[in-house]
């Protein structure tokens, strides 16, 4: 059985059932079609994500994070980048947490996502002015842009990723992964709440909960499901929540919560861009991963854009008002020595604990530098950081070295993260992974985790595509015990 529809909890159960084996996926989000889908961001964070889209970390900053509550979870709204993980990140999780992923080890079973879920490279046609410009920046500056992979099929180059895709382009695991699963005999059950692991003594005998109506998550039934084996697919947040709830205490579950900690810069042009046109995410520039910085091109609703936007009243409005001129673009950071924790509270809510170190935030600070230098370089006429210290609009590659002057702290630069990973890490050490180097959870039987919640430090990349190859291992070894 498996906890969670998104891309790692999908990705095992079809491991597991191309195997043969008996499947049960349990999500407790709805089912959504294109009806739900709606362009407002206020009506999708509220409906269909966790905490209506409130949830946010405590510590030396507050910073807001999302996580889907729905059928195909994450990879329902984001935006189906798709990239391996580079070597130089598997070979630190190999030297620092005892783990074999030597070279190739990963091949074979990104091989099997990438053909089953559809991988391709975004097409020029569809990438739009504010991709295309992002290009131009980087051959101006003699960096490198990369067109994007993304499971789709037939992108339309909407812009609509955030907020749901209206052509049911985006591969998604709902789209595909869930009828392939229905269509091998799995049983999938939507709204249901896992509350707690049934457990005798160390041995796990499945999940208890209850179901919840789809529109107002009200409690209705208890739930109880027995399974031979369990697997947690419920994100970073909930998957220690869960175990934590169960009487599995050890320090190592719900430590090591780690993100990409990331920011927009908005840059503004004489002539018409039109962000909204094109691939949400075509292109990016991978020049400074293994410092722990990557940029790409971005669009989300213009109400979660504007947060960018300096001033009030007349002035304000001005700027909404010259929205089809302007581009955004982001960067995120490895946040490699950033590193939080998740609690579970009374009643079940997760108390979610991070401090940035100085070194990411000076990572955050040079990659907005860049970003800066990109839009001076292609002729921006007025750039956005919305950075405290730093004047409101920055004209020209000067600000880039503003910015990089300035002594920045954790809440000089307005940072969020939806790349969360971490809390239930895989390693060799007992007392500092809650997995070990097969995903299955230290000290308990037939209990495993297969999402980002494995991953012990930051994979250097977009972390769905690396989670759903270490979900399509943990099915295979779950399978060859079954």
């Amino acid at each position: 059985m498996i906890v969670g529809s998104g891309p790692g909890g999908t990705a095992a159960a079809i491991r597991l059932a191309q195997e043969g084996k008996s499947v049960i996926v349990v999500e407790a989000g709805p089912r959504l079609q294109r009806v739900d889908f709606s362009h407002e961001a206020q009506s999708t964070l509220s409906r269909y994500f966790w905490g209506g889209g409130l949830r946010s970390t405590r510590g030396n900053l507050v910073m807001p994070t999302l996580q889907a509550r729905c059928l195909g979870g994450g990879s329902v709204f984001n935006s189906a980048i798709c990239m391996r993980a580079p070597e130089f990140a598997l070979e630190r999780w190999n030297d620092a947490d005892g783990l074999d992923l030597r070279k190739g080890a990963l091949d074979p079973h990104y091989d099997r996502i990438e053909e089953f879920w559809k991988v391709r490279t975004v097409a020029p046609e569809i990438q739009g002015r504010r991709n295309e410009l992002f290009g131009m920046a980087c051959d101006e500056l003699g960096w490198t842009a990369t067109p994007i992979e993304r499971n789709e099929e037939g992108c339309k180059g909407s812009g609509r990723c955030f907020t749901g895709c209206l052509n049911d382009a985006k591969q998604s695991t709902d789209i595909r992964g869930v009828p392939e699963l229905l269509a091998m005999g799995a049983r999938v059950y939507t709204s249901v709440h896992v509350d707690h692991l049934l457990m005798d003594g160390a041995r796990v005998r499945g999940v208890e909960g209850y179901s919840v109506e789809p529109g107002t998550t009200r409690k209705k039934h208890r739930v109880r499901i027995t399974a031979k084996t369990t697997i947690l697919s419920a994100g970073p947040i909930s998957n220690p929540i869960i175990a934590q709830r169960s009487g599995l205490d050890r320090p190592a579950i719900g430590a090591n919560l780690r993100f990409h900690p990331g920011s927009v810069v908005m840059g503004a042009f004489e002539d018409p861009v039109e962000p909204w046109s094109g691939a949400t995410q075509g292109v990016h520039c991978l020049d400074f991963l293994e410092e722990g910085v990557k940029l790409e091109s971005l669009w989300a609703v213009p109400s979660l854009m504007a947060f960018r936007f300096p001033g009030v009243g007349n002035d304000l409005q001005d700027l909404l008002g010259r929205y089809k001129y302007m581009a955004p673009w982001d960067v995120w950071v490895s946040g490699e020595d950033s590193v939080g924790r998740v609690r579970a509270l009374p009643g079940g809510r997760p108390d979610l604990t991070y401090d940035i170190h100085q070194a990411d935030v000076r990572r955050a600070q040079e990659g907005m530098a860049k970003l800066v230098e990109m839009f001076a370089a292609v002729g921006s006429t007025g750039i956005l950081t919305g950075v405290h210290g730093i004047p409101a609009v920055l004209k020209d590659r000067r600000g880039a070295d503003l910015l990089r002057q300035t002594t920045l702290g954790p809440g000089s630069i307005p940072l969020a993260s939806n790349h969360v990973f971490g809390s239930m890490a895989m390693g060799a050490d007992p007392s500092k992974h809650a997995c070990d180097p097969d995903g299955a959870v230290y000290d308990t039987d037939n209990l495993y985790v297969a999402d980002t919640s494995l991953m012990p430090n930051t994979p250097g990349v977009n972390p769905m595509l690396t989670a759903m190859a270490l979900a399509d291992r943990v099915g295979a070894t779950v399978a060859q015990g079954l």
